[in-house]
């Protein structure tokens, strides 16, 4: 998960790109559980995701919500070929 929407294939990754990860990395180091669902599309056609992050011992509520979200906005979109 990232603070922008998905880069394009070929993008160079540096130490300021590796900073939009920052959030994410409290949560992976941690053990809260956690889910990424696609919520939209750049214009471009590239995906956003939001993070959902629940207590710990409660995969439950992040599955829940991640379900739940995806139901709303249209969840996984294949892209077009």
């Amino acid at each position: 998960m990232c603070a922008n929407a998905a880069t394009p294939h070929g993008y160079a990754v540096t130490p300021d790109y590796l900073r939009r990860y920052s959030y994410t990395q409290t949560y992976n180091l941690t053990g809260w559980p956690a889910a990424v669902v696609r919520c939209g599309a750049t214009a471009g056609g590239l995906p956003i995701g939001v993070q959902v992050v629940a207590r710990p011992w409660r995969e439950d509520v992040a599955l829940a919500v991640a379900a739940s979200l995806e139901t709303a906005l249209g969840g996984f979109v294949p892209p077009t070929l």
